[in-house]
């Protein structure tokens, strides 16, 4: 990641950050002033050191002119209470100020990580999921999202700091050109030395990145394959893998934070020494104690001045180090959010027909999965769609549904290209339960309802279709009983049997079925397609099957060794159980 391309993202950033928080202004409005209320306040040491060495103040000070311009008596006390209230509003305007910036900062992280993961929910293509670790999309949408509202701050920080740095610059110059110059070439000094952190920081930056995402893709890893984890007792071999990823994270977290805190405080160390080297050189012992009250107040100026750069220099390696981090949260949001959606796409009405014209797709380049593939279903009948393994029976249904893009040939509804057609109205009209049905760790009703908004009425309705009714009452607390992960409480049958239940509470206008009754048994099954059969009379059924007697009871049968020419034809090969 070049110059450019940071400086682009900071800008992509910093454009949404403002775009959707404007309060982010009055946070640097009141930033600003806060910074110069500091400078207000350190320009009254110089006029307090003069009277506390009990010498006059010379009438042609600023501070003086203002001070008498108010009516104020000049004396110690005077300017000491001048100097705390210029203090105290610097610290009310500060704490406003970063307080502003933190809810900001937060709201901002919120933003983010919703926005990410609407957009990965909704719009990001299967091919583009499934070529990443998931540990990677929980790393972007967890860790990145933090890092870059973090980046709010930092650079809000920054900017109040750089300005602190100059005014402080800017009076150091006014009391002494001398000391300016010299600090210049102090401070150019310690750049070119500390150049080199900066480069390393932005490398444990992206480093910092790479470790995150592998250490939660092993975790989510193992977590979903903790059965196989114990069945093969490579317990110690996963939580021993997981521990080394976290210490090398935890040693690449401690390395930036190490070198910020050198960055920030070494500079001024340094001046600490040059000060002292000053005042034990012979040579300027006589000149400095006549100009005691001056050096006084330079000293007091720089030792603000260091801790300030220190803490600006910190936020600039914070900056370097988390500019890589965030990159792909603004491009996740800006090339699949919601402007991907088609604002012209054609409406569907009540499905009549669907149709495949010559389809080909191939998962890679090395072998087709679909080729010269020709189907129509019509309204008003069942079919079962049989074949084996391989032979692209579910990837039929995921170009459907719309997971894949179409490569070659056509696929129509009512005659209408599915590239036309609004995504969120295809699948609202065309669901799909696969053999496997996702359970969440929620109610058994809000298992079923899956964000719809169905009447207790409808929901048991159609979990006596899915024959799934009387399973449920059988439950602690019925439909308000609690599942586990994944479901574990459950039977694989009743599993499935929720899936179906989930699908015909939509009431689509086609249910596609793969091997979505491989887990029940005899009585069972014969009842449920039955039930299904009753149920979409008036529209379009499909099963992807091998069983006998479910493909007996449709009024159709596909077999993918006709209608399509890829599919595999050679007799013995394995019998496919789930994925086509």
């Amino acid at each position: 990641m070049g110059i450019i391309d940071r400086l682009t993202y900071l800008r992509t950033l910093l454009s949404f950050a403002f775009r959707e928080n404007p309060l982010l202004y009055v946070s640097i409005i009141v930033s600003v002033l806060s910074v110069f209320l500091e400078l207000a306040a350190m320009t009254m040491l110089l006029p307090l050191s003069i009277i506390a060495a009990g010498q006059p103040l010379p009438n042609d000070m600023w501070v003086v002119r203002i001070i008498n311009e108010a009516n104020f008596e000049i004396n110690g006390q005077s300017l000491f209470l001048v100097f705390l209230a210029l203090f105290g509003l610097r610290i009310v305007t500060q704490f406003v100020g970063e307080a502003l910036t933190l809810f900001l900062s937060k709201r901002m992280l919120s933003q983010l990580a919703t926005r990410a993961f609407s957009s990965l929910v909704n719009w990001v293509p299967l091919k583009d999921v499934e070529k990443t670790s998931i540990g990677s999309f929980i790393t972007l949408v967890g860790d990145e999202s933090f890092r870059a509202s973090n980046l709010v701050i930092f650079l809000s920080q920054f900017a109040s700091l750089l300005l602190l740095s100059g005014l402080y610059f800017g009076a150091i110059w006014v009391y002494s050109p001398v000391v300016g110059i010299g600090l210049l070439a102090f401070m150019g000094a310690s750049f070119l030395a500390m150049f080199e952190s900066f480069r390393f920081s932005h490398r444990l930056g992206i480093r910092q990145v790479e470790q995150s995402q592998s250490a939660g893709s092993l975790f989510l890893d193992a977590l979903n394959g903790l059965r196989s984890v114990r069945a093969f007792s490579a317990e110690g071999y996963v939580t021993e893998s997981y521990r080394t990823q976290m210490s090398s994270y935890m040693r690449t977290l401690f390395s930036i934070d190490l070198i910020s805190l050198l960055t920030r405080l070494g500079p001024a160390l340094l001046l600490l020494g040059a000060v002292a080297a000053v005042t034990l050189w012979p040579a300027a012992s006589t000149h400095l104690s006549m100009e005691f009250t001056f050096i006084v107040t330079v000293v007091i100026l720089l030792m603000r001045f260091f801790p300030v750069v220190g803490q600006a220099l910190s936020v600039a390696l914070r900056v370097a180090a988390d500019a890589k981090a965030g990159r792909d949260v603004t491009k996740l949001i800006q090339e699949y959010g919601e402007g991907a959606a088609r604002v012209d796409a054609h409406q569907l009405g009540q499905i009549e027909t669907i149709e495949a014209c010559g389809l080909d797709f191939s998962h890679n380049k090395q072998r087709a999965v679909l080729k010269g593939f020709d189907i129509v279903l019509k309204r008003g009948s069942s079919y079962a769609l049989k074949g084996l393994s391989g032979s692209g029976k579910s990837t039929f249904l995921d170009l459907l549904m719309r997971f894949y893009p179409v490569e070659q040939g056509r696929l129509l509804i009512n005659g209408t290209p599915f590239e036309s057609l609004s995504i969120g109205d295809l699948r609202r009209r065309v669901l799909l339960v696969s053999q496997e049905t996702t359970i969440f760790n929620d109610t058994v009703a809000n298992n079923v309802r899956f964000g719809s908004h169905a009447n207790y009425a409808e929901l048991e309705r159609a979990c006596r279709i899915a024959c799934i009714h009387d399973s449920i009452l059988g439950l602690p607390n019925g439909y308000e009983a609690m599942l586990s992960y994944r479901g574990t409480n459950l039977s694989g049958g009743q599993r499935q049997r929720i899936g179906i239940a989930r699908a015909l509470l939509r009431r689509p206008d086609v249910l596609l079925l793969d091997e979505s009754t491989s887990a029940l048994d005899v009585d069972t099954r014969e009842q449920l397609v039955r039930y299904l059969r009753e149920e979409f009379a008036d529209r379009i059924l499909l099963f992807v099957t091998h069983d006998a007697f479910v493909i007996s009871r449709m009024d159709e049968v596909f077999d993918m060794a006709v209608i399509n020419r890829s599919a595999p034809q050679q007799a013995g090969l394995p019998t496919e159980s789930r994925v086509g």
